[in-house]
């Protein structure tokens, strides 16, 4: 585990991970600050913070909904067209813009990520590991959490730790929600074992 602790308030446990407002700081000085709902659909934009974090969304109209366009190339470039606007209004205001990448998101897993790091110069990356697991992907975690964290951790601006917990969606299917680190399924010793050195730590504890 690194050593810098990271604090944010208003955070939430729902379906869709480490939903936040307001202001981020670490080791007590301001790091960053959540963009209210999502590149798709934003709200105000933060002034004043030197990072803005922000999720894609999703084209299902709801950040807690997946929809198979997201994937697709209507989704691609939805989501190429929101970075660059956000991107442009952070850099504006001399921000650095902080993807925060969701399973289901326009960017939503390692491959997705991976090219939006590559198309997009000067956009970072908070790396919520368990975000990206979802209900089907719980018997092989540990092996989707050592590729994740291996790939993308040491090159994350920071990383959120959320642990889940099993559910059933409104169809009757198996399914999965954000919950408050270590009180879900997760291997938080596997996990903490998997952090890189030097890269912040954001911990949902609530």
């Amino acid at each position: 585990m690194t050593a810098s602790i990271m604090m944010a308030g208003h955070m939430r446990a729902g379906v869709c991970t480490a939903m936040g407002a307001g202001t981020i700081t670490l080791d007590g000085a301001p790091w960053g600050a959540w963009l209210p709902g999502s590149l798709l659909e934003p709200g105000a934009w933060p002034e004043g913070a030197p990072r803005v974090l922000a999720f894609t969304g999703s084209l299902a109209g709801s950040p807690d909904e997946g929809d198979l366009r997201n994937w697709m190339p209507a989704g691609i470039e939805a989501c190429r067209s929101a970075l660059a606007t956000a991107l442009a209004r952070a850099q504006e205001r001399r921000q650095r813009l902080v993807i925060v990448p969701h399973a289901l998101h326009l960017v939503s897993d390692l491959h997705s990520t991976l090219r939006l790091l590559r198309e997009h110069q000067g956009i970072g990356v908070a790396l919520a590991p368990a975000a990206l697991l979802t209900a089907s992907m719980l018997e092989h975690a540990g092996d989707h959490l050592t590729r994740i964290l291996g790939t993308l951790g040491p090159i994350a601006d920071a990383i959120i730790l959320h642990d889940l917990a099993r559910c059933v969606d409104p169809d009757g299917e198996p399914s999965v929600k954000a919950c408050a680190w270590r009180r879900g399924v997760l291997d938080a010793a596997l996990v903490g074992s998997l952090l890189p050195a030097g890269i912040p730590v954001l911990t949902l504890d609530q």
